[in-house]
């Protein structure tokens, strides 16, 4: 039977938003530090893979009878969002007012979210999508700017001019964490600095466009090969500086002809190098990544510097040798570009002195999987930097400070003020009372408004009173240096406290070649499509198969598998359903048949309840998958059909195999409602329930006193198939067989294994080993 999932899913979301689950004031909370996707673009297939995860948690715990707070919010503040801004308008920020760039980014904003609000509703998620909050509202302006002055005013956040990583393309200072290491093809050129003294050093560089910001020349100190030359000084190519050749351990002996330039600056090296010897600087590069050496280019770019400088080598015969390599380059994560150092004024939050704190910090929350805590604390060890949070750009929360140009004080607005736009008119100096008072342009990075979103959400609700901690965050290790690490770091500098007790770590999303999926490749899926085809259970289905911090291959037979147990599901259900027997026979169960899967249901509650508890969700679904399929498919309801169609049985065991069987279909039901939201709703009003099956508890088990008689029942039944399977190759037809067991077969077992074999005898005798032997069949070939 092929099932009108659309129409099927439709329902039940309509049912849903005008009829959302309830939720209790139970013993325990679960609360969500849910991540808010970032606006820029439609939901990809990360995002079927992790968030329905949470949201399987989030159903459970209901039916569990805690208290759970799952809130939900769209990242639309910052760069991300104004870059997709000038994607989809065709616009460039340079050429816009401020205003005018945040009238668009505000309406493409409110348009995205829209169509990402109808995918992730089509997840099935619970989340509470009809108060969701943006990182760019008001109120998401009020406490980001709160937070920070609160930071400002201690001395934990602070401006200083000093060494910034600086995006070319993007013009605006950034982060260590937002910076990705890369592989990419270059070219070493090698070059010869004249000594002053005679004779010359041979140095390779990448960046020959940094030669006229070249202060040293520089070598490892035990190695021997300069050692006569350490101290001497060399005329810099082209542009006839003078310099001198020191050493540092950093310098590696392998890397080029071992000699390499201090350059102001080209990378973190330079910088330690030049500020440990005390050099002079001579910058070239920028706040815009435009090039102005003074002498062969100005206001070029980076790329336009290098040809040009390259090409005058060439012709100056310069160049020694040039040699093609491959090497990791720092880039944008945001964009891919390579990028610059370079000293200016920024913002930054202290991190740097508190290493020892925060991974303190990491060590009280529990990882899951635990292994993926090693790649926080291998972050926190290789800080370099304070955390610089000051952007360049028009779009994004402003930086609430202000700067007297009378008397240079600079001064905050008061907490009653907030939240502070620069674009309105400015108070006047409280120092010298001078109105000659500019407000920051600048804006705060992303992370430092969406490290707060377990304030955020909590606030939002009116819940901040009552929680601080939340129970957990669900997250992608892509971003554990970036949002894990800025919300422990934000925790701990504003409360001395870890954000929530636990974080879920999720992996990639590979295709069947084990390639990472993503729009570069040409290689991804997308939700809609996936939902379209298999649906959103079955989507679910395959997302609930992996165990936290695992890879998942997205693969059709796993989609497939989904939706033939969301089909099975509906099938079992119509078919219990049709078992007529006695109404409101409320009895005891009785046969061994029904004593049996009751039994085999409470093992399976209990432990997949076990599992959930720990958050082994898809251990859980296995185990709940094995007794759907195998025993309550395979073995119980074709007990149930022999019962109901054979004479053997009178209307009392049928009406006790009709209850039993509904009991054990809708404890079946509710143990997958989390996982599989829709089709279990379906299913549950097959049944005759009006209540909705995400109001109900969790099943509890029925523990009966089974002697475990029956297991062999079901064992010469499975024989029993085996052997009609084997003969049925050879054109045979089992009729009758014999039985040899240690154990006496009864006679109520006798009649349920000769019903469902579709026998006409059974026999049975005394054997040690348990045996299925023909003792009767017929040819299928008819003379």
């Amino acid at each position: 039977m092929d099932l009108d999932l659309k129409a099927i899913e439709s329902k039940w979301l309509h049912k849903w938003k005008n009829s959302p689950s309830k939720n209790v004031n139970g013993n325990r909370a679960f609360l969500i530090d849910t991540p808010p996707p970032t606006v820029s673009g439609l939901p990809h297939i990360g995002h079927a893979f992790s968030y329905p995860v949470q949201d399987m948690m989030a159903r459970y715990r209901r039916m569990r009878g805690d208290f759970v707070f799952y809130p939900w919010g769209f990242d639309n503040n910052g760069l991300a969002t104004e870059r997709y801004a000038e994607k989809e308008r065709g616009f460039k920020v340079s050429n816009l007012s401020r205003s005018e760039v945040i009238s668009i980014c505000t309406d493409v904003s409110n348009e995205t979210i829209r169509k990402m609000l109808e995918v992730y509703e089509k997840f099935g998620l619970s989340a509470d999508f009809a108060n969701y909050l943006t990182t760019y509202s008001k109120d998401s302006w009020k406490l980001s700017q709160k937070m920070f002055l609160e930071l400002a005013r201690s001395g934990k956040a602070y401006r200083s001019e000093s060494l910034t990583i600086r995006c070319p393309a993007c013009k605006t200072a950034i982060s260590q964490i937002e910076m990705k290491d890369e592989n990419l093809k270059s070219e070493y050129f090698f070059l010869d600095f004249k000594g002053v003294e005679g004779g010359y050093l041979r140095i390779a560089t990448t960046r020959p466009e940094l030669i006229g910001a070249c202060v040293a020349l520089c070598v490892n100190p035990s190695d021997e090969r300069f050692t006569g030359l350490v101290g001497k000084k060399f005329i810099v190519p082209v542009y006839e500086n003078v310099v001198k050749l020191i050493t540092d351990e950093s310098v590696l002996p392998e890397k080029g002809t071992g000699a390499e330039m201090v350059c102001t600056f080209g990378d973190q090296n330079d910088y330690e190098i030049w500020k440990k010897n005390n050099l002079e600087s001579r910058i070239i590069i920028n706040e815009n990544g435009r090039v102005n050496d003074g002498k062969l280019f100005t206001n070029k770019s980076i790329q336009e510097a290098r040809s040009l400088i390259v090409q005058y080598l060439e012709k100056e015969h310069l160049i020694i040798e040039r040699k093609k390599i491959e090497h990791s380059v720092n880039t944008h994560e945001r964009c891919g570009t390579p990028l610059e150092l370079g000293i200016s004024k920024q913002w930054f939050i202290a991190c740097m002195n508190l290493k020892e704190e925060l991974l303190s910090q990491g060590e009280k929350i529990k990882w899951h999987p635990e292994f993926m805590k090693v790649r926080y604390e291998n972050w926190v060890k290789g800080l370099k930097w304070d955390w610089c949070i000051s952007r360049q750009r028009p779009y994004g929360i402003p930086i609430p400070v202000y700067y007297c140009t009378s008397c240079d004080e600079m001064f905050f607005p008061s907490d009653g003020e907030l939240p502070v736009d620069p674009s309105q008119k400015a108070p006047i100096c409280p120092k010298c009372g001078s109105s000659s008072v500019i407000a920051d342009t600048d804006v705060m990075d992303t992370w430092a408004t969406s490290s707060l979103t377990p304030s955020m959400y909590l606030e939002r609700a009116g819940l901040n009173s009552r929680y601080r901690i939340m129970t957990a965050r669900f997250q992608g290790h892509d971003i554990i240096s970036t949002w894990a690490f800025t919300t422990i770091l934000r925790s701990y500098l504003h409360w001395n406290s870890i954000p929530w007790e636990h974080i879920f770590i999720s992996g990639n999303v590979l295709d069947a070649q084990g390639a990472k999926m993503s729009k570069s490749k040409g290689n991804t899926s997308y939700p809609e499509e996936i939902i379209d085809q298999y649906g959103a259970d079955s989507m679910r289905f395959w997302a609930s198969a992996y165990s936290m911090g695992e890879d998942a291959r997205l693969r059709e037979q796993e989609l497939t598998r989904g939706r033939r147990t969301v089909i099975k599901m509906f099938n079992a259900t119509k078919l219990v359903s049709s078992f007529n027997g006695e109404e409101n026979s409320k009895r005891n169960a009785t046969l061994k048949h029904n004593v049996w899967v009751l039994q085999k249901l409470n093992q399976t509650i209990l432990k997949v309840t076990e599992l959930m508890e720990v958050f082994e969700l898809a251990k859980a679904r296995l185990e709940l998958d094995k007794f759907f399929w195998e025993i309550f498919c395979d073995d119980y309801l074709e007990i149930c059909k022999a019962v109901f169609t054979s004479s053997d049985y009178d209307v009392e065991q049928r009406s006790e195999t009709a209850e039993v069987s509904k009991i054990v279909m809708e404890s079946i039901l509710r143990m997958y409602a989390p996982f599989m939201p829709f089709i279990t709703e379906e299913c549950n009003e097959i049944l005759g329930f009006t209540e909705s099956i995400h109001n109900k508890t969790w099943p509890a088990g029925i523990n009966l006193q089974d002697d475990g008689t029956f297991e062999q029942s079901i064992e010469i039944i499975h024989m029993v198939r085996a052997l009609k399977s084997n003969l049925k190759t050879n054109g045979l037809t089992l009729k009758a067989v014999r039985v040899g067991s240690s154990n006496p077969v009864q006679n109520d077992e006798l009649q349920i294994i000769k019903a469902i074999s579709r026998l006409n005898a059974v026999e049975t005798r005394q054997e040690e080993k348990l045996t299925v032997e023909a003792i009767e069949s017929t040819s299928d070939k008819t003379t």
